[in-house]
């Protein structure tokens, strides 16, 4: 008798549990969401954190306020929204700087990737374009590969900084053509290779498309590829490097929504929905493709999937390139 009590009593329990937490989700916003962003306003990350708070804020009937919190990469904001509570009133613009490759440059970082986070959505991503100085006599990946084979002297590649996906892009680069003649140089930022490189003074450079393209169409650089899987929108005309020859390559810039760990699947749910309707429309798309951005939307286990997929592939980049944060 007393086991069929502790049975139902255990049931009773766990019908309970299941409707406390539908009830909490059903509830949930009830007061302003923080989407942190963890680099200065007016850049790439910040302008797709605004697109997508304020869909998500007329989807969810609350305000999204987006927060940044620049430096180290991207690293000091993911770990201030690794230690937030998992209540889904704090998010992060997740993006390959602070997700996938800080930390294999970094194991000492406060947070891990996999572990501290709860994937919502991979919102969309930008292809990074390979672009020479118009007077480099190269105009395909094809040929620029058999330039800097036979250059006596190293190649310079510029790149917005040691552990930036520009330098990431172009380590995997030469690791995928077998190249030993590629120089990289750090800078401190994009505009800066971007005068060197139209000046001369190095000779390539693996940048974010939107950044380049208007170069590209002046005629002061030459695109060769885009490193994503396809052909990109914006600029149907540039062949991808695996159309080129370079087999396999695929290096992008894309955008997470990530919660603190833990968080609920009623609420991760609640946020992915509320992604993909807010999102997935005429305006939101003119929004993104505006800066280059193709959509995405995927479901929180094909971003699981995406970050350690990302985290796998400049893992083994930085191990064969010898690459550390100093």
């Amino acid at each position: 008798m007393r086991t069929e009590i502790q049975r139902r009593q255990f049931l009773l329990s766990c019908v309970l549990g299941v409707a406390s937490t539908l009830a909490y989700a059903g509830g949930y916003p009830d007061r302003p969401i923080r989407l942190v962003v963890g680099f200065p306003p007016g850049g790439g990350a910040d302008y797709v954190a605004r697109v997508v708070g304020q869909h998500l804020g007329e989807t969810l009937g609350v305000s999204v306020v987006v927060e940044s919190k620049p430096g180290a990469n991207g690293t000091i904001a993911a770990g201030d929204v690794a230690r937030m509570p998992a209540d889904g009133y704090t998010l992060l613009l997740g993006v390959p700087a602070s997700q996938s490759i800080s930390p294999v440059l970094m194991p000492k970082l406060p947070y891990d990737p996999l572990r501290d986070f709860t994937p919502i959505s991979n919102v969309g991503f930008t292809p990074l374009v390979l672009v020479v100085n118009a007077k480099t006599p190269t105009k395909s990946v094809g040929e620029f590969v058999k330039y800097v084979a036979a250059s006596r002297e190293p190649v310079a590649y510029g790149s917005a900084g040691t552990g930036n996906i520009t330098h990431m892009a172009g380590e995997l680069f030469a690791q995928s053509t077998g190249l030993k003649n590629l120089r990289h140089i750090p800078y401190k930022g994009s505009s800066q290779v971007i005068t060197d490189l139209i000046g001369g003074h190095v000779t390539a450079y693996f940048d974010t498309l939107p950044s380049s393209l208007p170069f590209i169409q002046s005629g002061q650089l030459r695109a060769l590829g885009v490193t994503s899987g396809a052909r990109t929108s914006i600029a149907a005309d540039i062949p991808t490097l695996k159309e080129a020859g370079v087999a396999g390559y695929v290096a992008t810039t894309w955008f997470g929504i990530l919660a603190p760990s833990k968080l609920s699947p009623e609420i991760a749910e609640k946020i992915y929905q509320a992604l993909r309707k807010g999102l997935d429309t005429p305006e939101a798309r003119k929004a993104f493709a505006s800066r280059g951005i193709e959509l995405v939307l995927d479901t929180p286990a094909q971003f699981q999937a995406t970050l350690a997929a990302d985290i796998a592939q400049w893992r083994e980049v930085t191990r064969k390139g010898g690459i550390t944060a100093n």
